[in-house]
């Protein structure tokens, strides 16, 4: 049997996660449909893989972290110190970097309060970020345009699959 192509996960709100395998298409009363196992899980791999990656992060992130905390935009802002108008620009400007400070603020709450396995990454990330040579002109790196995440499932689990 061959081998499905990835699948371009977009209805978790955000542009860059395929899926190599873990997804069927179903067919319902409504017509052709997927189903992921486990989603629950991939959810949670994401937003790890977000929380601890290197890349700044955009308002499409800001949203799918805040909407695995179980927070409404308010309550975010609350949390951050910040007022509810600027999260709803996070999120309107999806693929617009937060500021330094505001990524540190969201991913740090977000190890905090959901996942304190990611934490290391968080604290790996900020350290190879401060130790990048800044001078006149220096940008913080972004993402390139065609980059993605490309999740796998394996043995009931999630996992982020490197791609060259």
């Amino acid at each position: 049997m061959a081998t499905p192509r990835p699948f371009h996960y977009t209805q978790c709100g955000l542009d860059d996660v395929w899926l190599a395998n873990g997804w069927r298409v179903e067919e319902t009363e409504y017509g052709s449909g997927f189903a992921i196992e486990n989603a629950d899980r991939l959810h949670r791999a994401i937003a790890r893989t977000i929380a601890a990656g290197p890349r700044p992060l955009r308002g499409q992130d800001a949203r799918f972290l805040r909407v695995m905390l179980e927070l409404s935009q308010a309550d975010l802002a609350r949390l951050l110190g910040v007022d509810r108008a600027t999260v709803i620009r996070w999120e309107k400007a999806r693929k617009r970097p937060l500021s330094r400070v505001q990524d540190i603020a969201l991913r740090t709450l977000y190890a905090a309060r959901a996942d304190q396995g990611a934490l290391p990454g968080v604290a790996q990330g900020l350290r190879a970020e401060s130790a990048r040579p800044r001078g006149p002109g220096y940008r913080r790196p972004g993402y390139r345009p065609r980059y993605r995440h490309v999740f796998q499932a394996r043995r009931r689990a999630w996992r982020e699959r490197k791609v060259a």
